[in-house]
């Protein structure tokens, strides 16, 4: 046998026989199999505005084995295994040596075979001789960490031919930034629906609208096979011509990313299943290889050959999960209409999908509607993908993972992927996945969170607030917590709150990590302050934050690699002790601390001055390890704290108050104005309510306002579109045993011809309380159908329980907002 030579950590060492150098960036890696071989193939996307199909033949998939005591080289290089077809499967080279697994030396038997697909089969049958490790890492991902390279970024690349192929000898990394000249094509189909629900088997697709972007160049047009009078259509013969006229347009275009909406679960798998109906091959590849649809965990994950796959609605979800982009957060759902909306002055034109097959079945003018938004469709898609798309390139060249794997993982999977890289680098083991039965044992271990003090609820003057600036983080690399770096025989240690010990000496992954993200973020930030305008700047700053205030998490979750409940309750541990020791400082110095949690104090100065603020933030910090700092976040004028009920009586709410600073800005955080499931009413007149008690410091003035209201609603002067409340159907019409108003209300308007069951499903249901009923079901009807309101609804259960948690702090009773007595409360 000839072993290969220890991990892949560089590339290829062969002579280069023309001296060929591409220099450009990798944007997509995969392999092809050469009979029983496989080649790693990347995609490079050149200076030159080619692209390039660049093979590295030299890189071999492996695993690890950690072997049983006793178990020798010969024990296992006879092991035979066997593929799909029968075919038997051995190693090709073993290579003995040392890994560190979880802080602890380890022999282990590098274990390598000729195609990934041997890689599960033969450390299956290993398994009698010892653990295998590194068993179940896709090869493409493999060769991206072995060997260092970072997509989207700046390579020369020496290649030379070899058996018709473009081989890849080395890469050397160009310190310059490359231009992202990408071309770029978002595409959206229309199909006809006569039953709401297209079927494949029958309903055809009737267009295909793009936009794309090449070399600076934009344009835009709709594939269709009836005439439109429109300048932006393209005529077909038929629906097979139309698929094939939308594949030569992504081939002459050259286009590197293909963006849909949705486009794993439906545009792409609906092309694939009606070319199959159609006897057709739809392939959108630019190299060798099928389009295909493949798992990513729980997303569906869309490959093609040499073309980059980005479907924005996994995008805008995870963006909107990180807050990262504040105009989207609060969206109700994220349709395309929706998201598009909200980051653009302008709206989106739409038709009814129920009514897409009439209009294809309609008039000239029917038609050149449809036309029109299908067009819009892509034009509104490219938006959203250009306002996006800039923080999953950031991820993807920090994670050094592929921008089509970045687009549909998890926060939890990019760290994931970081540690697995990094591992690698400090030749340490990768952790396995945890089997079903660990993970069930881990969630039914739970780790206990962070300290909140609560408020004692009532409306505050001269307020200052801090936070420790990234207490996790900061606390994971002032305290080297690491899973490896759990010693408890070490001399020299740090010691949680709660006994466990980090040895001070041991260089751990997560640490050395955390401290790189925070580090570059800081200078990313200033670099940003004189930048303003470079995107890519802000959105790498967001990144890094994304993925530092992610590793708690990681640390936590029942299905991590590097699961450890020893350090992720460390962590919070420490996390308690810091904020009650930071408490107990400020209340000795004279301050009155209303309100702390997890990261965060609010606290009454009193008499104190802004100096003496400063001085005592001094002082925390002096004590704080190195990595920690509280920050001041601001002064405030005036704050609200409002209560709760309990099983042992009010108490005050967590995350639930108003302030407002010295300069005027207004923070709320946590009351209804922020939730869908209130009416505009309610929230409206909360807000006011806030604002004159904040502004004005009138309470009586704020008790009028909703006076006001309550009186407005009482003569019928409300208009119908303040009374909509919002609520989602998470499951279908049918699922439900008990009736909501906002089933009641989808119920009657599918009953009555108003929407389709179609339409209402597992959307969001505005509807009004009307006088008509019993019940609080029977009386709600759709925003659109409602002629009334019922009045008293919306005084006892909106407009009353939104402003009365405010108001009960300023001794106003809810008599008394209802104009039926002036007493208040004692």
């Amino acid at each position: 046998m000839d072993p290969y030579s220890g991990p892949q950590t560089q590339a290829a060492a062969a002579k280069n026989t023309d001296g060929t150098t591409i220099e450009g960036m990798l944007i997509d890696a995969d392999y092809l199999n050469k009979g029983d071989d496989a080649f790693m193939r990347l995609t490079i996307k050149g200076k030159d505005g080619k692209a390039y199909e660049v093979f590295d033949t030299t890189f071999k998939p492996y695993f690890y084995l950690v072997p049983n005591k006793g178990v020798l080289i010969v024990d296992i290089e006879s092991i035979t295994a066997f593929d799909n077809s029968g075919k038997s499967i051995k190693a090709t080279g073993i290579v003995k040596g040392e890994k560190m697994l979880l802080g602890k030396t380890v022999t282990v038997y590098q274990v390598f075979v000729k195609n990934p697909s041997h890689v599960p089969k033969l450390s299956a049958a290993m398994t009698q001789y010892g653990t295998p490790y590194e068993n179940d890492i896709p090869f493409a991902k493999r060769y991206t960490i072995d060997r260092d390279v970072t997509p989207l970024t700046n390579y020369a690349i020496s290649v030379r031919k070899e058996k018709g192929m473009i081989v890849a000898d080395s890469f050397t990394n160009k310190s310059e930034e490359l231009s992202l000249d990408l071309n770029v094509l978002c595409f959206d189909i229309e199909v006809y629906n006569p039953l709401q629900m297209p079927m494949a088997g029958k309903d055809p697709i009737i267009m295909i609208s793009y936009s794309f972007v090449k070399n600076g160049a934009v344009d835009h047009g709709v594939i269709t096979f009836k005439r439109i009078d429109k300048p932006f259509v393209t005529v077909a013969k038929d629906e097979v011509d139309m698929i094939k006229m939308f594949m030569k347009k992504v081939d002459e275009l050259n286009i590197d990313v293909i963006v849909g909406y949705n486009s794993a679960n439906f545009d792409i798998r609906y092309m694939l299943e009606r070319a199959a109906v159609l006897k057709i091959d739809f392939n959108l590849s630019r190299f060798e290889g099928d389009t295909r649809i493949e798992k990513h965990g729980l997303i569906d994950k869309v490959k093609f050959g040499g073309r980059v796959h980005v479907d924005m609605y996994p995008v805008v979800r995870f963006v909107a999960t990180v807050g990262t982009a504040e105009y989207i957060l609060k969206l109700n759902r994220y349709t395309l209409k929706d998201v598009y909306e909200a980051i653009s002055p302008n709206k989106k034109f739409v038709v009814e999908k129920a009514k897409i097959y009439q209009m294809w079945d309609g008039d000239a003018q029917a038609l050149e509607e449809l036309a029109t938004y299908n067009l819009n469709d892509a034009d509104a898609l490219q938006k959203v993908y250009d306002s996006f798309i800039t923080i999953m390139i950031e991820l993807s060249r920090i994670t050094r993972n592929v921008l089509s794997d970045v687009c549909v993982s998890t926060t939890g999977q990019l760290v994931e992927f970081m540690l697995m890289h990094n591992s690698t680098m400090f030749k340490e083991l990768i952790p396995n996945k945890p089997t079903e039965h660990d993970i069930r044992l881990r969630l039914m271990d739970p780790i206990e969170g962070a300290y909140v003090k609560t408020p004692e609820p009532g409306i505050y003057d001269k307020l200052v607030t801090f936070d420790f600036r990234g207490l996790y983080p900061s606390i994971i690399i002032s305290h080297n917590i690491d899973p490896s770096s759990i010693n408890m025989e070490c001399s020299d240690y740090y010691e949680s709150p709660n006994g466990i010990r980090f040895d001070k000496n041991r260089k751990s992954i997560m640490p050395l990590i955390l401290k790189y993200l925070i580090d570059q973020r800081a200078a990313v930030k200033k670099a940003y302050k004189k930048d303003p305008d470079n995107i890519f700047l802000g959105s790498r700053s967001q990144a890094f934050k994304i993925l530092s205030n992610s590793f708690y998490g990681y640390l936590g979750y029942a299905r991590s690699r590097w699961y450890s409940k020893e350090c992720a309750a460390s962590v919070t541990a420490y996390g308690r002790q810091y904020i009650k020791q930071t408490i107990e400082k400020a209340e000795n110095s004279g301050f009155n601390v209303i309100y702390g949690d997890t990261d965060s104090l609010f606290l009454v100065m009193g008499s104190k001055t802004k100096e003496e603020v400063t001085a005592f933030l001094k002082g925390i910090n002096a004590s704080l390890p190195n990595e920690m700092e509280l920050e001041l976040e601001d002064f405030y004028t005036r704050g609200v704290f409002v209560g709760k009920k309990s099983a042992t009586g009010p108490k005050g709410a967590k995350k639930k108050y108003a302030l407002i600073s010295e300069t005027g800005k207004v923070k709320i955080r946590g009351f209804e104005l922020v939730r869908r499931d209130w009416s505009r009413i309610a929230r409206d007149t909360q807000r006011k309510v806030l604002e004159i008690i904040l502004k004005e410091g009138k309470p009586q003035k704020a008790a009028d306002v909703v006076k006001g209201v309550i009186n407005d609603l009482k003569e019928g002067k409300v208009p119908l579109s303040e009374l909509v409340i919002s609520t989602q159907l998470r499951k279908g019409m049918d699922s439900y045993d008990i009736k909501s108003p906002e089933l009641a209300a989808a119920e009657k308007a599918v009953k009555q011809g108003f929407k389709t069951k179609e339409e209402m499903e597992h959307s969001v249901i505005g509807y009004i309380i009307t006088k008509h009923g019993t019940s609080v079901s029977e009386r709600a009807e759709l925003e659109g159908m409602a002629k009334d309101y019922d009045a008293d609804y919306y005084i006892n259960n909106q407009v009353i329980p939104a402003t009365m948690r405010i108001l009960k702090e300023l001794n106003f009773n809810e008599d008394e907002l209802k104009n039926l007595g002036s007493q208040k409360k004692l």
